[in-house]
């Protein structure tokens, strides 16, 4: 049971961003609002109000920050997107709901128990609490608006990611406790936390493969510091990113493994082109999954194989995954455009659901699952736009690498479900700056050197 310190730090928190933008830029306050109450706030503990979603570790850091941007001058932020496709896409995302509830008014049966029909109540908490979602989206889009305010967003990342690697070391030797010691409880299966002889740290995320995806972006952002020319402070970039590897190894995850050395070997040693495509191609692939299981032309079997390299117990933690994800999407195809809305209609009674994707197909359908997804490609794509039509090879650099691991990220959202606020915010910052159609007359600096690109006005 969560102890009161864990419902006290829930309830501080607004009051401690309130001095953070009373005192600190928007984008870095907005950045530890989101992203440190990602990190620090304790996992499920809520305050349950009448219709509206859970207030909790997700959805207070998060409101919290789009009120102080609102009361902020010269944020841009105005609720959702002004203007081009990102505008359509949320108020899409808002109005599928609605639909879903109109379609889904009968009972369902999953297996075990009938589960009741929605009804005009459920569409306004499922308005909200997707809204609630992709707002740091909407955050990250309208505070990033230079390369600076990317590359301050990608710094502030590291370093906050080097803050809480003594929390990450300790429970890595001591087994995940913290979350106990503070909060009362231990939010999930400790057994899921033994790994490799050991323990994999949690500290206060909730599951420990989270916390190793969370480690991968900002490994593979001193690649992208590095390519760009961009130091995080006086000590060079490469201890960073020996340091951050070396976390990423006491994570224990292969999966965040395999996309950390993807992401930063192809960063740091393939061209810029390259890179772009090796992102289109992830890109094109994520989006075209449910299609490919549907049509069975996924190769899922010489995936579990693959695993297996790795252990018997990963092949049979993939291929499990697998299957259920089969049944699943067995079930969503009888309601494929709009899905079976909330109150675990989208599940069997013995399903397991694990993938992002999954979970937003049977929940709300192809409507949510390409709306979600469209906002995460648009940013990787303005990236790769802003990539392109560079002359700078470290502001190539830097939009090809923020392009690859927004991509790698998405790619993610596959197999896992770890796309919580902080990494929406990212991906609205990663397609923030040619979304407010940023001049050239922003600077780069390297080495103590400030460089003028001297480039044309990036089309959004």
């Amino acid at each position: 049971m969560p102890s009161p310190s864990a419902y006290l730090v829930l309830l501080l928190w607004p009051a401690l961003a309130a001095l953070l933008y009373s005192r600190l830029p928007a984008i870095t306050a907005t950045f530890i609002t989101i992203v440190g109450g990602y990190l620090f706030l304790p996992v499920k503990v809520e305050f349950d109000l009448p219709l509206l979603p859970p207030l909790d570790q997700e959805t207070i850091p998060v409101i919290t920050a789009a009120v102080a941007c609102l009361l902020v001058k010269g944020t841009g932020f105005v609720g959702i997107p002004p203007r081009g496709i990102e505008r359509f896409i949320v108020v899409l995302l808002l109005l599928s709901p609605v639909a879903t509830v109109l379609t889904n008014g009968e009972p369902y049966f999953n297996g075990e128990i009938f589960i009741r029909g929605l009804t005009v109540k459920d569409s306004l908490t499922a308005i909200v609490e997707t809204y609630l979602m992709i707002l740091p989206f909407i955050l990250g889009l309208a505070l990033v608006r230079t390369d600076q305010d990317l590359i301050r967003v990608f710094r502030l990342l590291v370093l906050l990611a080097l803050v809480y690697t003594p929390l990450v070391l300790y429970e890595a030797r001591m087994s995940p406790q913290l979350h106990t010691m503070l909060y009362g409880f231990f939010p999930h299966s400790f057994a899921q936390q033994v790994r490799f002889g050991g323990f994999r740290p949690v500290v206060f995320i909730g599951h420990g493969l989270l916390l190793a995806v969370f480690y991968t972006v900002p490994f593979i952002i001193t690649a992208i510091l590095s390519r760009a020319r961009q130091r995080i402070s006086p000590v060079p970039t490469v201890f960073f990113s020996f340091y951050l590897a070396l976390i990423l190894v006491v994570c224990k995850s292969v999966a965040a493994w395999l996309i950390g050395i993807v992401g930063f070997c192809t960063i740091m040693f393939m061209p810029a082109f390259l890179t772009s495509l090796l992102t289109r191609t992830i890109c094109t692939i994520v989006i075209a999954y449910p299609m490919l299981c549907i049509l069975d032309l996924f190769p899922h079997r010489e995936f579990v194989d693959f695993a297996a390299l790795f252990g018997e117990g990963r092949a049979q933690s993939l291929d499990f995954r697998f299957y259920h994800e089969e049944r699943l999407l067995e079930h969503a195809r009888e309601k494929l455009l709009l899905g079976w809305g909330a109150w675990g209609r989208n599940r069997l009674a013995d399903s397991v659901t694990d993938g992002f994707w999954i979970i937003q197909l049977g929940t709300y359908g192809l409507v949510m699952f390409a709306g979600l997804f469209g906002l995460m490609s648009g940013s990787i794509f303005r990236a790769l736009k802003a990539a392109k039509m560079a002359s700078d090879p470290r502001r190539r650099s830097l939009f090809a690498g923020a392009a690859l691991l927004g991509a790698l990220m998405m790619m993610n959202q596959l197999p896992n479900s770890s796309l919580y606020s902080w990494l929406w915010f990212l991906f609205g910052c990663i397609g923030g700056v040619t979304y407010n159609r940023v001049t050239a007359r922003d600077t780069l600096h390297t080495a103590g050197n400030t460089y003028s690109r001297g480039e044309p006005p990036v089309p959004g």
